[in-house]
């Protein structure tokens, strides 16, 4: 039986900027919910009891989170203080797995209790999935049900082949054939760069079909959460809080569906809210809002009017009146005026494109608004276009016309 499990979260993390300019990817938000939480709660369902997390940048924010345990979980912590390979991060483990055989995760991706179960079950084993953009990642030759090649992003792949989600579970011995593996050119120490080890002893494909959500870009966190809120109120994510009001809703205001809203929230006269939705705690929906399939993080404010669609708000936010938002992610502190628009569609059948690290990258998403980093302000009467990014603290001025990122 597997009892530990090593959770890698030391990266910075710049393909998601401006969501994680300042933030730990590990920590964002994802209904809610830090993705660590999520994955953490994944493998106590699975049987593990003691995490350790590999940490480095802004390593006091996930420190401070989770403490020395996190809902009967022991959480130990270990220092990579150079990005050196997912080799060289599981190393850094070495004295708490004392071993044993254990599991390894990222901290960045979203991987569902029921995947993490199955993957827990044999030593060594591999959780894979079909990904719709293969050449992303690595690409897995499974056979019998077993794994025998991993093609690191090839530049061709058949459209649906089966990918690694980095999540593993290993026999104790690999930490000796870690170090006795000669640096890539890079100098990292590769994890796969172990698989001829791994294939002799018969390492096991665990194939998930929708278990894996990879937030690799910043808009994945829109996918991710809306992957939580399909399968919500199914024994898949039990684990996530059921639709309840605890907070205040007007007698003349409207809930549709799935809603959660929690403590200390309040819904305002003739608002509506279209589930699935999570209205945080403390969180005000003014009169005659719409908010519509959306998580409101915590101690929120959307004035009277405001149309919010398909969105995903973290904590401390501010929307003016009559502004409206599409398929976004606002960080934390942002402030927004009144009477923003933000568009998310593009000409029918085209994809909403987006630069990333000075590349255009294909979201392959038809309906995609913007991005807006933590503290950012927009000023009134602004209108988005499709795929831009505001950058951490940056300030729109009122109608401006945003056609490309703001940094």
């Amino acid at each position: 039986m597997v009892r530990k499990a090593v959770i890698l979260a030391a990266g910075l993390s710049t393909r998601t900027y401006p969501l994680t300019v300042k933030k730990p990817k590990p920590l964002l938000k994802l209904a809610n919910e830090p993705n660590l939480s999520h994955l953490i709660r994944g493998l106590k369902g699975a049987g593990i009891e003691h995490v350790i997390l590999i940490v480095g940048f802004e390593r006091q924010q996930i420190e401070q989170k989770f403490g020395n345990s996190f809902e009967g979980v022991r959480i130990d912590y270990a220092l990579q203080e150079q990005a050196l390979g997912t080799g060289h991060a599981v190393l850094q483990a070495e004295n708490f797995v004392k071993g044993e055989p254990f599991m390894v995760l990222n901290g960045d991706d979203l991987l569902l209790p029921d995947a993490l179960k199955e993957g827990a079950k044999t030593v060594p084993s591999l959780i894979v999935a079909w990904h719709h953009q293969p050449q992303r990642f690595g690409v897995v030759e499974v056979a019998n049900g077993y794994v025998h090649r991993i093609f690191e992003k090839p530049k061709e792949a058949p459209p649906k082949a089966l990918v690694s989600t980095g999540a593993w579970t290993l026999p104790a011995e690999v930490m000796d054939w870690l170090k006795r593996l000669t640096p890539a050119e890079d100098g990292e120490i590769r994890l796969p760069d172990i698989m001829s080890n791994l294939v002799q002893i018969g390492l096991k494909a665990v194939v998930t079909e929708d278990g894996w959500m990879p937030v690799t870009y910043p808009w994945d966190v829109l996918l991710a959460t809306k992957h939580l809120l399909n399968l919500w109120g199914t024994n898949r994510i039990d684990n996530l809080l059921p639709p309840q009001v605890l907070g205040e809703v007007h007698p003349t205001a409207e809930l549709v569906g799935d809603v959660r809203v929690e403590a200390g929230a309040k819904i305002g006269a003739g608002a509506k809210v279209v589930g699935p939705a999570i209205i945080g705690k403390g969180s005000f929906v003014g009169e005659g809002c719409d908010i519509v399939r959306t998580v409101v993080g915590e101690n929120c404010n959307i004035k009277q009017g405001a149309h919010i669609e398909d969105s995903v708000l973290l904590d401390n936010v501010q929307v003016g009146e009559d502004t409206e938002i599409e398929w976004s992610v606002l960080g934390d502190n942002v402030v927004v005026g009144s009477e923003v628009k933000v568009y998310s569609k593009v000409p029918t059948g085209i994809t909403v494109r987006s630069v990333v690290k000075g590349q255009l990258v294909d979201t392959g998403m038809e309906r995609f608004g913007c991005i807006i980093g933590d503290g950012a302000r927009i000023g009134d009467r602004c209108i988005f276009y499709p795929g831009v990014k505001v950058w951490v603290g940056k300030v729109v001025m009122p109608r401006s016309e945003v056609i490309e990122d703001v940094r």
